[in-house]
């Protein structure tokens, strides 16, 4: 009897679970985006709200040094924005967004949206030492659920690559820095000359409204399904 109870309290009836509209993971309850200001591979400043106004925002996280998912989101990235017409292209508007802003300074971005042939804003920040663009790419990465941590690399490669840095790599003390909505420690502000970076995220896409409706995880993408969550999001805002 008790147990019967419990299930019956656990488990509502089939005909009351609402199905998703979506093939991706609905965020529920949905996150508002909270209006940011970064800067975009020309250096110049970039707002959300601005930007993206009445639009539905595909928004994924990477960086430039990433060898292994990051070349394959964009991919997906660029193939999906190439299936839209250009009704849905206006409709739309996609981002990408550092996690390793000690690197990916604008011209790094820029030579890097250059050599993959993308068409959308990538964003980063001009001043790693600048506490206000620091706490604002940080909180971006909170409002979005980023789990972020650095990692100093081995002697032996740690004195391989900081031969191969550029002179503009920032120097300081090695620290991890985690950021997700439980736990928003973000505390990598000084780290080692060579490091990896190491980030938990996925693809989060936006309503018209501002609003964080679907998420696909990096490993998780299946293109033509994500697209259809674009386009779904699309005719929800055309309603």
């Amino acid at each position: 009897f008790t147990v019967s109870l419990l299930l019956s309290g656990c488990f509502a009836p089939e005909s009351f679970v609402e199905e998703s509209p979506y093939h991706g993971e609905a965020i529920d309850p949905v996150v508002a985006v909270d209006d940011f200001t970064l800067n975009n591979a020309t250096g110049d400043v970039w707002n959300f709200a601005e930007q993206t106004e009445g639009k539905v925002v595909v928004i994924a996280f990477l960086f430039t040094n990433c060898i292994d998912i990051c070349p394959i989101v964009t991919e997906n990235l660029r193939w999906m924005s190439s299936q839209l017409s250009e009704e849905e292209h206006n409709a739309t508007e996609f981002i990408t967004v550092t996690v390793d802003p000690w690197r990916d300074d604008p011209a790094t971005m820029l030579d890097w949206k250059e050599g993959r042939g993308t068409n959308w804003s990538h964003l980063s920040i001009n001043d790693v030492d600048n506490e206000s663009q620091m706490k604002a790419i940080t909180d971006l990465w909170v409002n979005f659920g980023v789990g972020l941590w650095i990692e100093e690399a081995p002697s032996d490669l740690a004195d391989e690559e900081s031969s191969n840095e550029s002179s503009n790599e920032s120097e300081g003390n090695s620290s991890e820095n985690t950021s997700d909505q439980s736990n928003t420690s973000t505390s990598a502000r000084h780290h080692p000359d060579a490091y990896s970076v190491n980030h938990s995220t996925g693809t989060v896409l936006v309503d018209h409204r501002g609003l964080q409706q679907v998420w696909w995880g990096d490993n998780d993408w299946f293109p033509d399904l994500v697209l259809e969550d674009v386009q779904a999001l699309i005719n929800a805002r055309n309603e």
